[in-house]
């Protein structure tokens, strides 16, 4: 109990390197990747997406009085991912039609080229949205952020971890499309981690402890059906990620370590932004017993073949996900806000952005799920080892 392998029963593609059935299922990964990352980009710029009007005057092109160093290096990070990956995919492509073509240029000018025309286009649309500046200085910084992206990637260290990270991924996860897919989600559920103030497999946000109006934690009323919910999330992600391995892969061993990665990044985040007495609210009593009751029932329910893992995976994550709406703390934006301690700017976006991805994070992993029960056909007697 508390470790399982995978069923043997798995949906398997045959290893092949680079052979063009891998590269092809590898562009489709990191374009799926790109077009996520800049949905991620379009939400960040032009949130909250309302009071669109005519521009009064264009400010784009006139220097500002002001330039926040915070600000300038805030948005060359966002737009390095963006660079690494398109330059990513377009080296991968190059290798495809066109070999005898300098991949590694070609791939950096059309990185900086795509980021320079994307951060122009969101600039000026950010000229008709009240609350909104569109600057040249956040153009530069956005188009030097792609490039530099592109440059790491490209390099030969750049290479090497990219080579790196395929490998692993080929010895510990499935070669199939939908896994590309499944990866995807994952990455989303490790960057909604970064808000310290979502509670750990629940929603909404941590509680106040200054509101004198919230339930004791210990409150049978709170405490059960929280870690209900949790226990449901929990088991559900477990199941999750066990689609995605490859047989024979010790599932909660990785499972450990995402887990681990969550609690580390939420103890960092909350350490930087929140307020002191919030920094472990997240870790209360009902998280703590579902934490441990998700990985028990999981390890249980892992020993099942693999579309059984699909149809009880689908269960436990819708189930999960309507359970903590109904019994997490849904208070007004700007209350959530209060909860940090944030002088460097940028704190509505992030916490936007980053609640939006937990939010939505159950719908989209249903239907993935969902997907997969239908195109899977079981193709041998359901079997698991211990």
């Amino acid at each position: 109990p508390g470790h399982f392998t995978l069923s043997s029963n798995s949906p398997t593609t045959p290893d092949s390197g680079l052979s063009a059935t891998t590269r092809t299922r590898i562009m489709r990964a990191d374009g799926g990747a790109l077009f996520a990352y800049l949905l991620m980009l379009a939400y960040a710029t032009l949130n909250p997406f309302s009071g669109w009007r005519w521009p009064e005057a264009f400010t784009l092109f006139t220097w500002p009085r002001y330039v926040i160093a915070f600000d300038v290096l805030l948005n060359v990070a966002a737009y390095a991912p963006f660079g690494a990956m398109c330059a990513a995919l377009m080296r991968q492509r190059f290798a495809v039609g066109s070999p005898r073509i300098n991949q590694n240029v070609h791939a950096w000018w059309l990185t900086l080229a795509a980021g320079a025309v994307l951060s122009l286009g969101f600039e000026v649309l950010q000229a008709f949205l009240p609350g909104r500046v569109s600057s040249v200085v956040d153009l530069l910084a956005n188009t030097a952020g792609a490039a530099a992206g592109a440059a790491l990637v490209l390099a030969a260290p750049g290479k090497l971890i990219v080579r790196a990270w395929r490998n692993w991924r080929e010895q510990h996860f499935l070669s199939t499309n939908e896994t590309g897919w499944g990866l995807i989600l994952l990455a989303v559920w490790i960057f909604a981690q970064l808000n310290p103030a979502i509670p750990f497999f629940e929603a909404g946000h941590i509680a106040n402890p200054f509101d004198a109006a919230n339930a004791h934690p210990y409150d049978p009323l709170v405490l059960l059906p929280q870690a209900v919910g949790i226990t449901l999330n929990v088991c559900g992600f477990v199941l999750f990620v066990s689609l995605l391995m490859r047989p024979g892969r010790s599932v909660m061993l990785h499972v450990a370590l995402l887990l681990a990665a969550g609690l580390v990044i939420k103890v960092a985040m909350a350490s930087l932004m929140l307020k002191a007495p919030q920094m472990v609210d997240w870790m209360a009593p009902s998280r703590v017993i579902g934490l441990t009751s998700g990985l028990i029932l999981a390890a249980y329910f892992g020993r099942l073949s693999y579309r059984w893992r699909v149809f009880c995976a689908t269960l436990f994550v819708f189930a999960g996900g309507l359970m903590a709406k109904l019994t997490s703390i849904y208070g007004a934006f700007d209350q959530t806000l209060r909860l940090f301690s944030w002088p460097y700017g940028q704190l509505v976006n992030f916490a936007s952005l980053t609640r939006w991805m937990h939010e939505i994070w159950p719908l989209a992993t249903v239907i993935f799920l969902a997907w997969l029960f239908v195109t899977h056909q079981e193709s041998t007697n359901p079997s698991a080892t211990n």
